[in-house]
């Protein structure tokens, strides 16, 4: 414990210090102040605390000190020492919060005693605060096992639930109402090409970050992590309405986006639901997920995905579909069809539903030869193809035996075609476009848009192809453009850093000086 001692008398400062009890008092260091501007100043770079205090004093008196302190909100106690018996410096003491009002002339036993009993005060209060963050951590360790048994054990029932709350002792950590958040990321992803070890950082800072933003006191334990179907999920439960949650999601996306690209595969929002509800709200959004495939990295709300789906009256995406025989995805394509075909088996539990798998799936393989200048007879005139589509609704491995030999069969006739179509690589496709419209807003979902490709798959062939990630080649462009500028015309920083493609001048002055070493205005006076 520190003491400081505050008097304008050295005679008294120095008898203070010789004559404290330090070892009943358990003072590690005593710091002296001859006046308020001192003792300011050894309050600000140390920590105090018990205070010794004089009252009357040049410039500033005792009272008007403690007043700062207390603005400040120093916690530290106050004893004051004073030769004069006035009424207004008492009151000022004790409204103030001062410990104690001592009278000159020094008497060491009562001050050590008045002492004692103050620092008895604060080793007390210190106890108890040590017992209440102890306790805080515990009720954050039961509030966090709570939401792994609801997310995870979703078959307790609501009075087991409340139950539990109860004797937990943690109602008062539970809300009502809460929108589940999940977010599936590919494991494979994680650790960012680094050390495996280094995967456990990257989910720590990505509970940090949905905790942040989806809670009020930046809860952890409202975000329980898991692996399932070969990914990474982290649910949250949102303490937040749907309207915030969704715009607070967003943020969260761009978060990702930034630091962490490629891993967010699909985030799912839920309604507001009754705290015993949210695991049966994680049931359905992972049902769902096990049999969709998304990798542009959004966080939706999942009553607008199933109204999507029920909307189209369709088994098969066929956009994701075609996008894949054009990309020549054959695994890809083939795990989706199984996974589609699972979903089918699950939820219909009848002939009709194969039939209306394998009838979607042909019409689509038919319209997609024909665009390509293929002729389907090739393919449903072949004998094996006719002997397995007249056995293929028979049983959920016959369907698998017909898919997997048609598809096959369709990556085989447009092998040719698509090797001559990529006869110049994406990767020189998007650089050509990058230098036209590096001024523009792009990113990888702009260019999966501009050449019909995953996002995913974009950012992977150019880094594959070049070396670097889309982002910094677009940022190294900007930079050299903005080079040119700074030397050749006279237009402002800001100016050049909207023209060549970033939106804020702080933006724009941290990546070029990532580039260059220098800021723009340092790099335009060396020139």
């Amino acid at each position: 414990m520190n003491l400081l001692i505050v008097d304008d008398e050295i005679v008294t400062t120095q008898v203070l210090e010789e004559q404290l009890d330090r070892a009943l008092l358990s003072i590690d260091q005593i710091y002296v102040a001859y006046n308020t501007s001192m003792a300011r100043d050894i309050l600000q770079k140390n920590k105090v605390e018990l205070i010794l205090c004089d009252i009357e004093m040049p410039k500033e008196n005792g009272i008007h000190f403690l007043e700062w302190v207390r603005e400040q909100k120093i916690q530290t106690e106050v004893i004051f020492l004073t030769s004069h018996e006035k009424f207004e410096y008492a009151y000022g003491a004790v409204q103030n919060g001062a410990a104690n009002y001592l009278l000159k002339p020094i008497d060491m036993n009562k001050i050590n005693q008045a002492l004692l009993r103050v620092t008895e005060k604060i080793a007390w209060k210190q106890k108890t605060e040590e017992i209440r963050e102890y306790w805080k951590i515990g009720k954050r360790k039961m509030v966090r096992y709570f939401w792994t048994r609801v997310l995870l054990e979703p078959g307790v029932q609501k009075q087991g639930l409340e139950e539990e709350i109860k004797q937990q002792g943690i109602a008062e950590e539970i809300q009502e109402k809460y929108c589940v958040v999940i977010l599936h990321f590919s494991s494979g992803k994680l650790n960012f090409g680094k050390e495996k070890e280094q995967e456990s950082v990257y989910k720590f800072a990505m509970e940090n970050i949905v905790a942040e933003a989806f809670t009020e006191k930046i809860k952890m334990e409202n975000v329980i992590c898991w692996e399932e179907n070969k990914g990474t999920y982290l649910g949250i439960l949102s303490e937040l309405s749907e309207k915030e949650t969704k715009e607070r999601a967003a943020q969260v996306r761009n978060v990702f986006e930034k630091y962490f690209p490629d891993v967010l595969q699909i985030g799912y929002i839920s309604p507001s639901v009754p705290f015993y509800e949210a695991g049966l709200e994680k049931e359905k959004i992972m049902e769902y997920d096990k049999t969709h495939i998304y990798d542009e990295g959004e966080i939706k709300k999942f009553m607008v995905l199933l109204r999507e789906k029920e909307a189209s009256g369709h088994i098969l995406d066929e956009d994701y579909i075609l996008q894949c025989l054009n990309k020549g995805s054959r695994v890809s394509t083939l795990e989706y069809l199984q996974k589609t075909l699972q979903h089918v088996k699950q939820t219909m539990h009848s002939v009709e539903g194969f039939r209306n798998f394998q009838v979607e799936l042909t019409q689509l393989v038919s319209k997609y030869l024909h665009d390509k200048k293929e002729n389907m007879n090739s393919v449903i005139r072949d004998p094996i193809y006719l002997k397995l589509d007249m056995n293929a609704v028979k049983s959920e491995f016959s369907m698998v035996q017909w898919m997997s030999w048609l598809m096959n069969k369709v990556f085989d006739l447009t092998q040719e075609e698509r090797k001559e179509k990529t006869e110049k690589k994406i990767t020189d496709q998007v650089i050509d476009y990058i230098r036209e419209h590096y001024t523009e807003d792009i990113n990888r979902n702009t260019l999966s848009e501009r050449f019909h490709f995953s996002p995913e798959y974009i950012g992977k062939m150019f880094r594959k192809d070049t070396g670097t990630s889309l982002n910094d080649y677009i940022n190294s462009l900007r930079v050299e453009k903005a080079k040119h500028l700074l030397e050749n015309t006279n237009t402002k920083v800001i100016d050049i850093a909207l023209e060549v493609g970033f939106d804020t001048l702080p933006y724009f002055s941290s990546v070029f000086k990532k580039y260059t070493g220098v800021s723009p205005a340092e790099f335009r006076k060396k020139e």
